[in-house]
């Protein structure tokens, strides 16, 4: 039996549909995190029950890269999530104590974890459809990756989240681009007759992820206008990733490429991904280093300043701009919208109380993207 005292403290601010708290177990005494989600904001897809058996499914599988998921409950309008508690920054924390970017070496230790995760994910059946950085928590203690937030996301739609995970890691089958991928397909997200592979779909988030690791900005944004959604999404169905820094080398470059491939049919899958050059270069260079004691020192020093930072961090501009929150992305949209209808000489009469899941759609419309 989990209760939920008064006295919980809260981890992080309100941010969507969701506050995170911390509380104990009162029958394991362990400490837990309660993600409490509103589902007014969004609309349930399945019965609770339904949802309920999923996660009971879902919390028999243990894996060390994979926070552990416990139970799931609702309480009125509210649907409560409850999870192991991993004390430590998240990935895009890590990136802002490295000064927005990382090296190869320090990218390829996270994200060989990662992959590690998603891996097992895929052979149980699950895949996560909204990886990102903030969803990849690593231990203080341990330095261990543990990714969060899977398997629960096509149970409620958002109109505050889209609905789809967030712009910057969609995959262009997800905007409605074609392509066919292998095995088994998921309902496209937006709710069309529309199919996408949900295990290709993580993989190109990954890939995301990964140039971001390295180079410090997303793929697809406009360079000049970096919160421009439109111009992202519109880069992401035409394929128009950013050029990478110099330094990246060309392994690393070529890894990310092929991960970001368009078409699902040419895009690496997780097997190939793991024999790529770059993942066998690293994971052995990371070898030797750990069997020296030099790694292992290193990343933990990371992880402690970005743990530092994250206590001391304020809503300032110098974090580093990859976050972007929910009402960030819904504000941007709206914008883009009433630029875009504007200069097709149309009149917006969409109001602030709309369903923001509404604006999406027509702004995926108006770029001709579906």
């Amino acid at each position: 039996t989990l209760v939920l005292l008064g006295s919980c403290s809260l981890l992080c601010q309100r941010g969507g549909t969701a506050i995170v708290y911390a509380s104990d177990d009162l029958k394991t005494g362990t400490k837990v995190a309660l993600k409490v989600m509103n589902t007014r904001d969004g609309v349930m897809t399945m019965p609770i029950r339904q949802v309920k058996r999923e996660v009971e499914i879902a919390s028999s599988m243990k894996h060390p890269n994979i926070v552990q998921l416990i139970d799931v409950f609702a309480e009125g309008t509210q649907l409560v999530i409850v999870w192991e508690l991993v004390t430590g920054p998240d990935l895009l924390d890590l990136l802002n104590a490295c000064n927005g970017r990382m090296t190869e070496k320090q990218a390829a230790h996270y994200f060989r974890q990662i992959h590690l995760g998603v891996t097992f994910l895929h052979d149980n059946g699950l895949c996560h459809r909204d990886l990102k950085p903030e969803n990849c928590m690593v231990d203080a203690k341990t330095d261990t990756l543990k990714i969060i937030d899977f398997g629960l996301s096509k149970h409620l739609e958002s109109a505050v989240t889209l609905g789809v995970g967030t712009p910057d890691y969609m995959a262009p089958e997800m905007l409605g681009y074609g392509g066919r991928g292998q095995g088994k397909v998921q309902p496209h997200a937006m709710g069309s007759s529309k199919l996408y592979d949900a295990r290709a779909v993580d993989v190109w988030a990954m890939g995301v992820m990964l140039y971001l690791m390295v180079a410090g900005v997303y793929p697809f944004e406009d360079p000049n206008n970096p919160d421009n959604v439109a111009c992202t999404l519109q880069n992401v169905r035409d394929g128009r990733i950013r050029p990478l820094p110099a330094d990246v080398s060309h392994q690393c470059a070529d890894l990310i490429v092929r991960m970001l491939h368009k078409k699902i049919a040419k895009r690496l899958t997780l097997e190939q991904t793991l024999l790529h050059p770059w993942i066998k270069m690293n994971v052995a260079a990371l070898e030797t280093s750990r069997s020296k004691g030099k790694a292992k020192s290193e990343m933990r020093e990371l992880v402690r300043k970005a743990s530092d930072q994250k206590r001391k961090r304020t809503a300032s501009s110098n974090s580093h701009p990859a976050r972007r929150t929910s009402s960030a992305i819904l504000e941007g949209l709206d914008a883009e919208l009433m630029k875009t209808q504007s200069s097709r000489g149309s009149k917006s009469t969409r109001s602030k109380s709309s369903k923001s899941s509404t604006g999406f759609n027509k702004l995926m419309n108006s770029l001709k993207l579906f």
